[in-house]
């Protein structure tokens, strides 16, 4: 189950009712700055995501659900939502070439890493239970009786066939969002006045 980042105005709901001269365009300022503040923070969180892991800009796009805004806030509930999606992503993604050696990857940007008896693998479109590209998969097959240190890595696909994945986009914001709040908070809190200023 994925965990969302909300972003919020603490207390102005419970204000606004037990103040009946607060002016309804407070209310609808509220509303624009924490939808304003919630674009913003996906970008923000995009980005940092990206210094962690090798996904690309249009990999964690709005548009294809890995990094999205799935709620907006509205009059009478003032809060919005960013959700990373919580499916594995095949280590495929990350490769960056072949050899005899074996499949490089590149998981953090700036170092990569060579698994020497891994190999691509053609799967079932709609069947994969990881996050691949085009449907293709890093695969490793265990010699009889071998054990991996780190099967956590690892999905089993039949027999002693396995897929090598890395970490989802939404294991990577879980960390970033923490990172990002400070910097949320003040854009809210900027945007919020900013719009309060118009009331003169």
């Amino acid at each position: 189950m994925t965990r969302p980042y909300v972003v919020a105005v603490q207390g102005l709901d419970e204000a606004i009712n037990s103040i009946e001269d607060v002016p309804p365009t407070v209310l609808r300022f509220a509303r624009m700055a924490i939808n304003t503040t919630t674009r913003k923070s996906r970008t923000l969180a995009s980005r940092k995501i990206r210094d962690q892991v090798s996904f690309s800009a249009t990999y964690l796009s709005d548009k294809n659900g890995r990094l999205s805004i799935t709620k907006q806030a509205r009059e009478g509930d003032l809060e919005a939502r960013i959700r990373g999606r919580f499916r594995p992503t095949s280590l495929a993604r990350f490769a960056t070439g072949s050899s005899k050696k074996g499949v490089r990857v590149s998981v953090k940007p700036g170092s990569s890493d060579v698994l020497g008896r891994a190999f691509f693998m053609r799967l079932r479109a709609g069947k994969a239970p990881i996050e691949t590209r085009s449907n293709q998969g890093l695969a490793i097959r265990l010699k009889p009786g071998e054990r991996i240190a780190n099967k956590r890595k690892m999905i089993q696909v039949s027999g002693n066939l396995y897929l090598l994945y890395g970490p989802s986009v939404d294991q990577v914001f879980a960390s970033v969002a923490e990172e990002i709040a400070p910097e949320t908070s003040d854009i809210l809190e900027t945007e919020f006045l900013r719009l309060l200023d118009r009331l003169g």
